[in-house]
């Protein structure tokens, strides 16, 4: 075996960002400098990807004008309302304050950006699409046509994005006093408001611009301050309260709600939940997905927020993904992207079921189960009564293939498989499991575990021959406290 190790490019500066966003819509990197967005992103499950709208250097940019002069900006105090609505406070030359807010409608296809001033003054928002990509471990820029033109029923902008494969489009509107330059031969679009106190920018995504506009009709209708404080209501409900510990309550929550938006996307074409990484293009590998960490990490946060989506969620993605359980990287439809097998993938369908409702177990989600099972049993090693990996939870080919947090994983998850099978009277497949959970049981204490420096410890791995490894990873950690 060659043993290639792939491994992600080093993050030489890490800046830190705001993000926002729904399911629909991802806003993952929001430019503390200037208040600028970078890029946007909605889900393709025909394309197997993240679509990427990206601006060079921004997508969005806000400018501020007093008389025709446009103001600097000293600095921007930055902050997160409720753990997530991202807040900007701009300090302009001049003593002049404004609040920004960027955030989307909770439920629909819309983008806000409000400003709030101390002072009349116009703001202006440019906007310059340069590249439309296809994110999954990278991202690929796609030809696409752009065509720039006023909508029929509001006489607002509407950018319809088209390729081949990519229908999309976006319209744009204020709240009032609302003015954009000529459109002709335009590749830019420099959307304009007056703030005699408040006002925002509403963008409106949809599949074309039929859609787009009915979108933007729709945002106005509710009102952007409606729709910020259904959103803020929202996430107080779901806020989880840790008073003991205000710090530990902020990283609690902030992280739930990342985890919430940015796990978990509704495809824009056919309005299928689904699962993946990351929607942020700063983690490396954005738009595909990864068994351990949507069943083992992402999918039981979901459950704290919202139960009811929970279950359906961690059906569906079973489904959609038993039919290749264990290889490295999935595409958001369940297709192999990059195999290899890895024990800790394929057993973390088995942990997912200590949290499902019975009802849900009918024969098709039992026969993926079995399915599942079937491909791990493949791995199985009579003399020492455990599984064997190709790959680590790192990713990299494994030393020895014996691997003792993917054996664990499998022992704790099998339980769980063989109490389904119980309650659904197949009692002989039941014992079998049983027995399989008995025989990892004792492998592992039989063959991971060796006295070192006189004290017996769990070994990372071995080949069941004498051979073993002393390691530990971040992914499948060991440690305990």
């Amino acid at each position: 075996m060659n043993k290639i190790i792939t491994r992600p490019e080093e993050i030489v500066k890490n800046e830190q960002v705001l993000y926002a966003g729904n399911h629909y819509l991802g806003v993952p990197i929001i430019d503390c400098q200037n208040g600028a967005i970078k890029n946007i992103n909605v889900v393709s499950l025909s394309n197997k990807a993240l679509i990427k709208l990206k601006g060079e250097p921004n997508l969005f940019t806000p400018h501020f004008y007093q008389e025709g002069k446009e103001i600097g900006i000293e600095r921007i105090d930055i902050s997160k309302e409720q753990y997530y609505l991202p807040r900007l406070d701009f300090f302009l030359k001049g003593g002049i304050r404004v609040t920004g807010r960027i955030f989307t409608d909770l439920k629909e296809k819309g983008l806000i950006y409000s400003f709030e001033s101390s002072e009349e003054i116009e703001i202006s928002l440019f906007f310059d699409l340069k590249d439309v990509c296809l994110l999954r471990f990278n991202s690929h820029q796609i030809d696409t046509k752009k065509i720039i033109k006023r909508d029929k029923w509001l006489g607002n902008p509407v950018v319809n994005i088209l390729s081949s494969g990519i229908s999309l489009a976006l319209a744009f509107g204020g709240d009032k006093d609302f003015e954009v330059d000529d459109l002709k031969e335009k590749e830019t679009l420099n959307l304009k408001i007056s703030c005699q106190n408040k006002n925002c920018f509403y963008i409106a995504a949809n599949y074309d611009p039929d859609g787009a506009s009915a979108a933007l009709i729709h945002l106005r209708r509710k009102g952007y301050s409606g729709i910020y404080h259904e959103f803020l209501d929202w996430l107080k409900k779901k806020t989880i309260p840790y008073p003991k510990d205000p710090a530990l309550e902020t990283r609690l929550n902030e992280n739930l709600f990342f985890n919430y938006f940015y796990s978990i996307a509704k495809d824009m074409e056919s309005d299928k939940y689904l699962a993946l990484t990351s929607r942020s293009p700063r983690y490396y590998v954005s738009g595909a997905f990864w068994e351990r960490d949507g069943f083992l990490w992402s999918l039981p946060a979901i459950k704290l927020v919202c139960p009811k989506l929970y279950q359906h969620l961690a059906r569906e993605m079973i489904l959609i993904h038993s039919k290749n359980p264990g290889d490295h990287a999935h595409y958001i439809d369940g297709t192999v992207l990059y195999p290899g097998f890895e024990l800790d993938e394929a057993a973390s369908y088995f942990i997912l079921l200590d949290n499902l409702e019975d009802h849900l177990f009918d024969e098709r989600l039992i026969r993926a189960l079995e399915e599942v099972f079937e491909r791990i049993e493949r791995e199985y090693d009579p003399q020492t009564g455990l599984y064997k990996t190709f790959l680590l939870p790192s990713d990299d080919p494994a030393e020895y293939p014996l691997v003792t947090i993917d054996n664990v994983i499998l022992w704790r998850g099998l339980q769980n498989w063989r109490d389904v099978l119980l309650k659904k009277g197949k009692v002989k497949k039941a014992q079998l499991i049983h027995q399989k959970i008995e025989n990892i049981h004792k492998g592992i204490h039989k063959y991971l575990v060796k006295e070192i420096g006189g004290k017996k410890i769990f070994l990372w791995s071995t080949d069941g021959k004498g051979n073993f490894r002393l390691y530990n990873d971040p992914p499948g950690s060991l440690g305990t406290r």
